[in-house]
């Protein structure tokens, strides 16, 4: 699930899910569509659940299956790697997206409305599934909707005017219908 940012200009691009201290070594889950982002750097930039950032210089990055292992190029402070457990991998750089590819803090909070511009609530979060994300829209009571992010049913995104257009066709109950 994505989460607001601390720092809004930073960008997720991983989360550390484990630590080997004596290897100098983190293990990266890559949360973008673009894990070539990882190949090259000379520094990683961690965001800590408390966000506090924390730069560690890089020594080598290699790809472990759907990971991404990161050496690090110096031996930190044993507290440093503890504190690297659970964080995120930020940037600070946006690389250029294809069409109809959005970046997910682009699209927390923005309106979501149906077809017949009727508003279903807001854009809460982001689950990556595998197959496709999954949208969860809340409106003014709470109440959650999940929106598969396929083009059957976003119809239009409009980031300018802070609109998402999709089809809710099945997905509501019939409380929720007119």
């Amino acid at each position: 699930m994505s989460r607001r940012r601390h720092d809004t200009s930073l960008i997720v691009i991983g989360k550390v899910v484990s630590v080997n201290f004596p290897k100098r070594q983190v293990r990266v889950r890559p949360l973008t569509d673009h894990p070539e982002r990882f190949v090259g750097m000379r520094q990683i930039l961690l965001e800590t659940a408390d966000g506090r950032l924390q730069s560690l210089p890089v020594e080598q990055v290699k790809r472990a299956g759907q990971n991404v292992v990161i050496t690090l190029a110096d031996q930190p402070p044993e507290e440093a790697l503890e504190s690297a457990r659970n964080a995120h991998v930020v940037v600070r750089e946006r690389v250029p997206l294809g069409e109809d590819e959005y970046y997910i803090d682009d699209l927390i909070g923005i309106q979501v409305v149906d077809e017949s511009g009727r508003a279903l609530g807001r854009l809460y979060a982001v689950y990556s599934t595998g197959a496709n994300d999954v949208y969860e829209v809340r409106d003014a009571q709470n109440r959650e909707l999940l929106v598969p992010a396929i083009k059957e049913r976003i119809l239009d995104v409009d980031l300018a005017d802070g609109v998402l257009k999709v089809d809710p066709e099945g997905l509501l109950d019939g409380s929720d219908e007119d």
